[in-house]
């Protein structure tokens, strides 16, 4: 059980990741550190590997949480032992879900991690938000072992009104690349 807990606390680190701030922030992440999972119920179905956590769950692993109405794990079933189940191979959170860590939150209405192939997917009504930068889609798509993202829109084309849509500020405190650099004076002799 301890093994799909901590990942679906992990996912919620990189679902909130996108670019290289949210890959150094997911490598700064401890999957060792102890799991708080709270929610209404707990149902778990052995027959059919099956765990359903319900009502106001919410994950939290360090300064990480998710929070949502239901998440269910899916776990194999171990060959040739009645009952038995192995890993986790997916997760879903049904919404709204929230993901929230240090840096950034993300939400929307559907969230699936799939442990094989390291993908999460954030569905409905999606948005990040990282500072005061703000993306918004339909569908966030990242791999969790490259940290590669992809924001859709349901409807694509120029006039459609649900576009992907990203603002971003930029940050104050760098120097202008394009001014030229200052040459300290040369020490007298």
């Amino acid at each position: 059980m301890k093994r799909w807990t901590a990942a679906a606390a992990t996912t919620a680190l990189i679902l909130c990741g996108i670019g290289a701030s949210g890959a150094a922030y997911a490598q700064k992440g401890d999957s060792s550190t102890p799991i708080d999972v709270a929610a209404d119920q707990q149902e778990t179905i052995n027959s059919r590997c099956i765990t359903i956590f319900r009502g106001n769950v919410e994950i939290l692993q360090n300064r990480s949480r998710m929070r949502a109405s239901l998440v269910t794990v899916y776990s194999a079933k171990k060959p040739g032992a009645e009952n038995a189940c192995g890993n986790a191979q997916r997760m879903e959170a049904e919404g709204p879900v929230y993901l929230v860590n240090e840096l950034q939150q993300a939400r929307g209405e559907h969230a699936v991690y799939t442990f094989d192939n390291n993908i999460a997917v954030l569905t409905g009504d999606v948005v990040v938000v990282k500072g005061k930068d703000v993306a918004r889609g339909d569908k966030l798509t990242v791999n969790t072992k490259t940290n590669d993202a992809r924001l859709e829109s349901n409807t694509p084309g120029r006039a459609a009104p649900r576009r992907v849509r990203a603002v971003f500020y930029q940050d104050d405190n760098k120097n202008d690349a394009s001014a030229p650099a200052q040459t300290p004076p040369a020490p007298r002799q």
